[in-house]
Formats: structure tokens, sequence, C-alpha cells
């Protein structure tokens, strides 16, 4: 019986030779033409956490003397007019500028606003999470270093804050106690209690005539109002601009008209 189990080995080690050999040649050895697929690239960082284009040169803008219009009709901002705090933050689509999450990092208007001005703008939010913002009478500069709560150097109106829950408007802190708030519910009676609704056009509205209260509007309706003992005006506090979070919003037909 030994005889025959020693023949039926043989056989099977030469049949697992024939069989590895051509598998032993199909091997791709580093120096053979395969080659692995690349790694993919890397995402850039986020706009927001990118440090802004330059120091800043807002004390050079000129002074806002006859009204300041831009309907956007263009390719890009350009740097005459405009001085984004964020990469990429802006751009401009279909004749619009609109967001891509600036996280509080604002587009300044490089324009030195007088004490008593009316900024009016047409804004779109581009999904249900509202919460379109701008800024009046900044520093032309400043931006969130923190990414946290957001202390701004200007008055902040926000439609449809927090995920389209609530409307803002803020000295400075945005959270502070100074804050006006609206409570938001879906189709209410006027905008100034109602969420917004994606891809309709708002007609925004923030001046101030008396030097001291500034009125947020919004569709000709008053939303909120902010009188101010210590009102924010001159050197640090003469600029506008469009801001965000991370909520795509468009804006268009900006006027600025000096009172």
């Amino acid at each position: 019986m030994s005889r025959p189990r020693a023949q039926f080995r043989a056989l099977f080690s030469a049949a697992a030779l024939i069989v590895a050999a051509p598998l032993a040649a199909c091997h791709a050895e580093p120096d053979d033409a395969v080659t692995a697929k690349p790694a993919p690239a890397k995402k850039p960082p986020a706009a927001a956490n990118t440090p802004p284009p330059g120091p800043c040169t807002a004390k050079e803008d000129p002074l806002l003397t006859a009204p300041f219009v831009d309907n956007f009709d263009r390719a890009d901002l350009g740097v005459s007019d405009w001085s984004s705090t964020s990469y990429g933050a802006y751009s401009i689509r279909n004749g619009r500028v609109c967001t891509a999450k600036p996280r509080n990092h604002p587009l300044w208007l490089k324009r030195k606003l007088p004490a008593n001005v009316r900024v009016e703008f047409d804004a779109i939010p581009l999904t249900n999470n509202g919460d379109i913002k701008a800024e009046l009478f900044g520093d032309g500069c400043g931006f969130d270093t923190t990414g946290n709560e957001y202390t701004s150097t200007a008055y902040v109106a926000v439609l449809g804050a927090h995920n389209n829950t609530e409307h803002w408007l803020a000295r400075l802190y945005e959270h502070g106690p100074e804050a006006r708030i609206t409570r938001l519910i879906a189709g209410g009676d006027s905008i100034a209690d109602s969420k917004l609704v994606q891809g309709t056009t708002y007609k925004f509205e923030l001046v101030r005539t008396d030097g001291k209260e500034v009125r947020f509007l919004v569709n000709g309706t008053l939303v909120h109002a902010m009188p101010d003992a210590q009102p924010l005006a001159g050197e640090g506090h003469d600029h506008f601009a469009f801001d965000g979070w991370d909520a795509q919003v468009c804006f268009d037909k900006l006027t600025v008209t000096p009172l």
C-alpha cells in the first residue's frame, strides 16, 4: 500500500508546481509596468479657516458722497470696490454675489459711510436654512477669529438665523443682551415673524436717519429697530458688509445711499 501513496504524493507535487509557475509570472514587482493608483488629492481647507488676503486698508477707502450701486453684472468681484476676509467664500454667479460658507468672514464694501445711510439689496436663500446676514457700521476689516460666538465691529442683521428659527438685530456681540430676537413660525402673518422660503427674493433695507437708531426692514416691513445711546459711527464703524455662516445665500441689486 505504501507505493501507490508515494506515487500519489509525487503526482500532486508536480501538479502544484505547474499551477504555481504561471501565477508567479503574473505577480507585479515594483519595477513592472503595473502602477498603483495615485492617492486622491486632499481637499483644500474651508474658506473660513484661511487667513485674509493681506492687510486691511479700510482707513484709506473713499468716503461715500453719492449713491453706490452694484448689480454684480460681471464675471468676478474685482478688488476696487470689495474686500473679502476669506478666500473663496464669495463669488459672482449668474449676476449675483453668492456665499460659500463664509462663517462670519464678511465681504466689506470699500467705502466709508456717513453717520446716516440707507442700504438696500435683494437676498435669496438657496436652502431652507435661511441665515441671510449683513453688517452695518463695521470697521471694514473684522472677521471671526475663533469660529465660536462672533463679536463683530458692527450692527449685525440676520434674517432666518439659527437654521431659520430667528430674526436678529445685534450690536457687536451677536449673543449679547442688547440683541433683538424674534422667534419664527412657518407661514406667519408677516415676514417679521415668518421662516424664510428657499429660492424667495427678500428685499432688505438697513437704515439710520437720526444718527442713533438702526432699523432693519424686509419687503417694507419693520423686522427690528435698535435705538443706541452710544451709536456706532466714525472711524472703525463706517463700513457695510455681506456676511453669513454655512447656508448658501445670493445677494443682488445693492444700493447704498448717504443721507
